[in-house]
């Protein structure tokens, strides 16, 4: 997968409008390139297997408690076929807000220590969707588990969901020998693509972060095509409607047909689309208030590492504040 992704993003040609979008994948890479990504992918797998035997023992004293693993491994499997193929530093698990005492305990228990200062913690707690990063360091190896409440962004002004209910019909799956719950398909796909929403809308993020990237789009696209004869856009855009999230669906399976030419995509922009959708393409920000204008077109936001010098012309004091804010809590 890190090989096509290189690819594609060295070789596509890209026209917004009426124009289609044009993707020119090279069959052959050199040598040395393929070489290098596999060495990669190897160490990175086998690190990857420490972590999760890490959690094992953990995962145990959860059973009594709503959780989900999500991304990470979990991702790698249902888009890819197999373990490894998305590279991640951390893995992320998705619990109730009313259980984080319990999780933070079963933690510490195991060795996990919280990254968050007390000062920090009550900002996390309050207005974002995360507690952060619990590390574990064992004979050189270094665990780290990302703790989330919410599959909204702390700035969501809308109807929540209930994080208990959501956790609530969770599947069993094995990674690298250790049985953990993730969420459904269908939950899965609504959890990646708020979470790409989020991430490409963020200001912190898009100052901070390479958040705009060709392997987001490719995770929805795989992730939908790989599993299209186990869900239907049809269940998809029920329960999206059910979560009130349809332009934020919209949005991202718009600039996911922007890169992959696919009928299914095409069918997902034209059940999915809704004014809402629409007028939140060119746009950036979270909430209405930050809400502005993208001055360059999608391709140039997709190619730069960090969008900081596409929008810095734009914020006003309260954005860098609030940037300066969520770096010195979240870095």
């Amino acid at each position: 997968m890190a090989s096509m992704i290189s690819t594609i993003i060295n070789s596509y040609i890209m026209n917004i409008g009426n124009k289609k979008v044009v993707l020119i994948i090279q069959q052959k890479k050199q040598n040395s390139i393929q070489r290098s990504e596999n060495v990669k992918l190897s160490n990175y797998k086998a690190l990857s297997f420490l972590n999760y035997q890490q959690l094992k023992e953990v995962i145990d004293d959860f059973s009594s408690l709503h959780y989900a693993i999500v991304k990470g491994e979990v991702l790698s499997q249902l888009c890819y076929n197999h373990l490894g193929e998305r590279i991640s530093s951390d893995i992320d698990i998705l619990v109730p807000r009313e259980e984080l005492s319990q999780i933070e305990n079963i933690l510490s228990k195991h060795g996990f220590v919280s990254q968050t200062k007390r000062a920090d913690r009550i900002l996390k707690l309050s207005a974002s969707h995360e507690l952060g990063a619990f590390i574990k360091e064992y004979n050189g190896i270094r665990t780290i588990l990302d703790v989330n409440f919410d599959i909204f962004w702390g700035e969501y002004t809308g109807k929540r969901v209930n994080m208990t209910d959501f956790l609530s019909d969770t599947v069993e799956v094995d990674i690298y020998g250790v049985t953990i719950r993730t969420l459904p398909l269908l939950k899965t796909v609504v959890q990646l693509i708020l979470h790409h929403y989020k991430e490409m809308n963020s200001l912190y993020h898009l100052a901070t972060h390479d958040t705009i990237n060709i392997n987001m789009f490719n995770d929805v696209y795989q992730l939908i095509k790989n599993n299209k004869e186990r869900i239907s856009l049809g269940m998809l855009y029920d329960i999206s409607l059910d979560y009130n999230i349809v332009p934020y669906m919209y949005y991202v399976f718009f600039y996911t047909r922007q890169l992959f030419e696919d009928k299914l995509l095409d069918e997902a922009c034209t059940l999915f689309q809704t004014p809402e959708g629409i007028d939140l393409l060119d746009s950036y920000g979270l909430t209405e208030d930050e809400r502005k204008r993208w001055k360059v077109d999608f391709k140039t936001r997709l190619l730069a590492h960090n969008a900081y010098e596409l929008i810095k012309d734009d914020l006003n004091e309260s954005d860098l504040k609030k940037i300066a804010l969520n770096t010195s809590v979240f870095g």
